[in-house]
């Protein structure tokens, strides 16, 4: 009934858009006068700074339209400059950019006149932070002046918004959320943009008189796939954010700022037949440029947003990113090394579309703020069972205090937060309704950084993290330094970690080198000596301790000289990591190569062997075991991301730990027939054979497999700032068994196989998972939002290997263990 409704609620989304699309109306003209300034210099001399004229805000007149007919913009010189970045030539682009600048005492004002024949133009309409091949334009800030801290904005054609924060020297991250705001026309012969940035919003260093700013702007060109920047610094280059573009301002003096956030929000769950309501908000004050304070009271982290749907039966534990404006803002100064940064989901923005990768790497973080509020930490009696969604939920947080800031060359910071206590709802032995309490967690986090920059770059900090749980404190203390060289070539990032967790104390250590040969070839090198009583999971994210080694990458890159590619990637890798008892644990050789063909259709491939090797984490502290040498082998490819229907698929195989194939396959596509409606389908499936499983104890077990995850989105978008969008994530895996193993006591590694007792239970199982939501979202104003969002999830149990996929997948929609509406509004107050 449900798959019914969403099919044809997409049906009804997309003849939606096709309505609006074909009632949008032509944007005016820019003032012919303003034309005549993509005549004027093509950039600056060699050093120089541009320098940015201020007006007082009562005489502007603004109006952030993108349409540029401010008589302002007349009065202010235009900059170009720029160079084709990506692909990597550094060839003069096709078409003039004019960028302008000026600010005023509240904010930075920032605008485009883009060339380009108007036919080409590709307006895309997306959720905030999405990326993918089109028309936008995009601004770097470094506001420390010296190349430590910094954010970027991004504006599509058509007013979809994209924003984060940047470290040393090229780690963006998506995860921040600023208020600012920009808008987009089109012109006679482009389109134009305009950017409002506060000054409130952004982290800066006490100065006298003068203020410098570094400044990094692109421009993608959806049709040419193509990315024009200033100043030229290719990804495949050396230096990046100390080698940004000065700008000079008179005086940028603003006032104290004083933004409150409150909420309401409204829930029903319909699964429980419960309702409540909720009143909170988000406090932040910022007396000076580098101070800001801030507190949340009686958060509401509802599901307005769900995390993906991840099967996972290792033993080590999946990593989910910040969502929470909160713990997101101010949040860079816990960053203690690159590696504490999550990959940037979708970041990159040209070429094919993609698919999902075969190996992601998680991060290593001293401070995982998803910790606060997550599942509770509970002990459970022996003769009690709690169902595994009551132990997963989140526990509510009764408050939070954080303060970071910047005194010359050192950055503090500081947060506390605290949870409430909660029950539990399970049953005993005999079936009985009974309640288990959960004692709230309370946090501490303490950190501090000197930066010396000069022709080089060098650091020092020092973080600190306190968690108090039911039964045991856990605290621990990290060093980080971090050298970067004066040609921006060699990078070099240390981590001391210690801790101390129900009087067991663990030490650490992981050194990250980077070196950039030349542009277009770079060398990484990973070392890590973890102890195995290093625990830092209470606060933070370690995927495994007792861990010795380290993996190395080459990296080449081309995209020039050659024929029929537009670019070529080659990646080689090795790894060797071992246990304290010298078991290697994590071994491998890669060979990774990507052609982007001139027709943007690109084609990977992927070749691994992973020689033999002991797994001592799976037992669950039962002993190691040897596992065999594996192969890996993947092709996969995609095409063109810039047209109004995209594919993309790969094909796979593996070896599994006792030598059995496994195989997978892929396909996908993209349907974007106009800027507001699209429609996203993938299909992922496995065939499994050999897959080994811990049972119980030493008991092990190899099973065949069945695994379909498909997913699926749906978008229409009323506007830039007003979206509809219904998601659907799907896992069903049927396991058979194979064959059961023991893992000796006193053996030579080898699991031994057993045969399985007649009448003994089958170890068949299978999952069934599954999150439907259907949202609205409406941005009133910049941070301010009214989400209207349904949310039905499902584990199901009760299906059996002979039930066809077409019935796991009705169960899991009919039977739902989570099912309920939110309504929320959250508005920003700036005083």
């Amino acid at each position: 009934m449900l798959l019914a409704v969403w099919l044809g609620v997409s049906l009804l989304l997309f003849g939606t858009a096709t309505a609006l699309a074909q009632t949008d109306q032509p944007a005016l003209p820019v003032q012919a006068a303003s034309a005549q300034l993509l005549l004027t210099a093509d950039g600056l001399a060699e050093g120089a700074a541009i320098e940015v004229m201020e007006f007082d805000e009562a005489t502007i007149n603004f109006v952030l339209d993108g349409r540029l007919d401010e008589a302002v913009w007349q009065r202010i010189p235009g900059y170009d400059g720029m160079r084709v970045l990506v692909p990597d030539t550094l060839a003069v682009p096709q078409h003039k950019t004019l960028m302008r600048y000026f600010y005023t005492q509240k904010g930075l004002y920032i605008s485009m006149q883009a060339e380009q024949p108007p036919e080409t133009l590709m307006e895309r309409l997306s959720s905030r932070d999405d990326f993918f091949s089109r028309d936008s334009l995009s601004v770097t800030l470094d506001t420390s002046a010296e190349g430590t801290y910094g954010y970027w904005f991004s504006v599509s054609l058509g007013g979809s918004l994209a924003d984060g924060k940047i470290a040393p020297e090229r780690q963006y991250s998506n995860e921040w959320d600023g208020a600012w705001d920009g808008a987009t026309t089109t012109t006679q012969d482009g389109w134009s943009a305009e950017m409002f940035l506060p000054w409130s919003m952004m982290a800066m260093p006490q100065t006298q008189g003068q203020r410098r700013i570094g400044l990094y702007v692109s421009r993608q060109v959806g049709y040419l796939d193509e990315r024009f920047g200033f100043p030229a610094l290719p990804e495949t280059g050396a230096r990046f954010m100390s080698a940004l573009q000065p700008m000079e301002l008179a005086r940028v003096k603003p006032k104290q700022q004083f933004d409150v956030y409150p909420y309401v929000s409204g829930n029903y769950d319909r699964a429980a037949e419960e309702s409540e309501g909720n009143v909170g908000a988000d406090v932040f004050w910022r007396p000076s440029t580098n101070l800001q304070m801030s507190a949340t009271l009686n958060p509401d982290f509802g599901a307005v947003e769900s995390d993906d749907v991840v099967v996972n039966l290792t033993s080590t534990e999946t990593f989910f990113p910040e969502k929470r404006l909160f713990f997101l803002e101010g949040n860079e100064i816990f960053t203690t090394t690159p590696r504490s940064r999550p990959q940037m989901q979708g970041s990159r923005t040209t070429g094919s579309r993609r698919t999902s990768q075969l190996f992601f790497p998680e991060p290593t973080q001293i401070v995982n703020t998803r910790r606060i509020g997550g599942a509770p930490n509970v002990n459970v009696p022996g003769n009690v069972v709690i169902p595994g969604f009551e132990l997963a939920q989140p526990t509510d947080v009764t408050g939070a205090l954080k303060a970071t800031g910047q005194i010359g060359g050192w950055r503090y910071g500081a947060m506390g937060a605290f949870e409430d206590d909660m029950e539990l709802n399970g049953f005993n032995a005999n079936g009985a309704p009974v309640t288990v309490d959960s004692v709230g967690r309370d946090f501490g986090v303490a950190r501090i950084l000197y930066e010396d920059v000069g022709a080089s770059r060098k650091s020092i900090g020092y973080i600190g993290t306190y968690t108090r749980n039911q039964n045991y404190d856990a605290v621990v203390h990290g060093v980080d330094t971090h050298y970067l060289d004066s040609s921006g070539k060699l990078a070099l990032d240390l981590q001391l970690m210690a801790s101390d967790v129900n009087d067991a104390t663990g030490f650490g250590g992981m050194l990250d080198a980077r070196y950039t040969q030349r542009q277009g070839i770079v060398h990484q090198l990973r070392l890590d000596a973890l102890d195995s009583k290093l625990d830092i999971n209470d606060l933070g994210f370690l995927r495994r301790n007792d861990d010795y080694g380290g993996n190395y990458n080459f990296t080449y890159t081309r995209s020039r000289g050659m024929e029929r590619l537009r670019s070529y990637n080659l990646n080689i890798g090795a790894s060797y990591w071992e246990n304290s008892n010298g078991e290697a644990t994590r071994t491998g050789l890669f060979l990774r190569n990507t052609f982007t063909f001139n027709n943007f259709f690109e084609l990977r491939t992927e070749v691994d062997y992973f020689p033999e090797r002991w797994d001592d984490l799976e037992s669950e502290g039962n002993g190691s075991y040897r596992i065999d040498d594996r192969w890996v082998f993947d092709v996969a490819f995609g095409t063109d991301a810039t047209r109004a229907l995209s594919f993309s698929g790969r094909l796979g195989a593996r070896q599994e730990d006792m030598s059995g194939w496994s195989y997978l396959s892929s396909f996908g596509f993209t349907y974007k027939p106009n800027h507001r409606f699209s429609l996203d389908l993938d299909l992922n499936y496995q065939d499994r054979d050999g897959w080994l499983l811990h049972s119980s104890g030493q008991q092990f077990t190899t099973y065949s497999a069945d695994d379909l995850q498909p997913r699926l989105a749906a978008d229409l978008f009323i506007s830039a700032r007003q979206q509809f969008r219904i998601s659907l994530q799907w896992a069903g895996i049927k396991a058979r068994e194979q064959q059961r193993w023991f893992l000796p006591s006193n053996g030579d590694g080898d699991l031994i196989p057993v045969p399985t007792t007649p009448g003994a239970n089958s170890r068949d199982f299978v999952i069934n998972r599954m999150t439907v939501q259907m949202r609205y979202r409406w941005q009133i104003a910049p941070l301010s939002d009214l989400f209207v969002v349904y949310t039905r999830g499902s584990n199901f149990t009760n299906n059996t290997v002979d039930d066809g996929f077409d019935n796991l997948f009705r169960d899991a929609l009919d039977q739902p263990v989570i099912d309920f509406l939110v309504i929320k509004l959250r508005y920003r107050f700036g005083l």
